[in-house]
């Protein structure tokens, strides 16, 4: 269970819940391939394009963070602390935020396509088939057998293979804390629930 204290989910907080986000049609179509876990590179010709859904659009102003999915709209600070790690499997694309016809472009659709399949099958709480990935996640707790086997620079941050959650080393966290980066929460896996985003 060591790695369920190393390891973060990043959410929004009180500042950037205010408003809900998410990608226009006007979003280059290769974006839609964000929840594949490999490289989309070739298949993304232009921006992203980014709109506000709920909230109060007159008081709008951009943070470092969005939950936009499906693993978040970050700023260019919030990038460059990221490029520090030199991350594989980390890509950033290009994204405009647009209201009431002012756009913010110095913002980027992250895609997280370094994976491994790394949830305890004993240890984690599911409600399905958990061979067939056809499972509601409950409780996640991380397998140390597998981690133990992939170097740290590839586990850094990384999907879970079983399920679109994308985890932070506390190393990274620690750097985006440092950063002063706005809109952004961390939770620790070991405290991660379903209801964990009411509490």
């Amino acid at each position: 269970m060591k790695y369920d204290k190393q390891y973060y989910l990043l959410t929004g907080d009180s500042l950037s819940g205010s408003y809900m986000l998410s990608e226009s049609e006007k979003s280059d179509e290769g974006l839609d391939d964000l929840l594949v876990m490999r490289s989309i590179k070739r298949k993304v010709l232009g921006p992203g394009y980014v709109h506000i859904t709920y909230g109060d659009d007159g008081h709008f102003s951009p943070c470092d963070y969005h939950e936009v999915l499906p693993a978040g709209l970050i700023s260019e600070k919030f990038k460059n602390v990221l490029e520090l790690f030199h991350l594989p499997g980390v890509d950033f694309y290009p994204a405009y935020i647009e209201n009431r016809g002012s756009i913010w472009k110095e913002h980027y659709l992250i895609h997280i396509w370094q994976n491994h399949r790394a949830l305890h099958p004993k240890r984690s709480v599911y409600k399905g088939t958990y061979e067939d990935d056809m499972f509601i996640l409950k409780k996640m707790s991380l397998n140390e057998k597998v981690l133990d086997k992939v170097p740290l620079q590839e586990r850094l941050v990384f999907r879970l293979n079983e399920d679109p959650q994308y985890l932070f080393h506390e190393s990274v966290v620690k750097a985006l804390k440092l950063a002063g980066l706005t809109g952004l929460g961390f939770l620790r896996i070991e405290d991660w629930g379903p209801d964990s985003a009411f509490s």
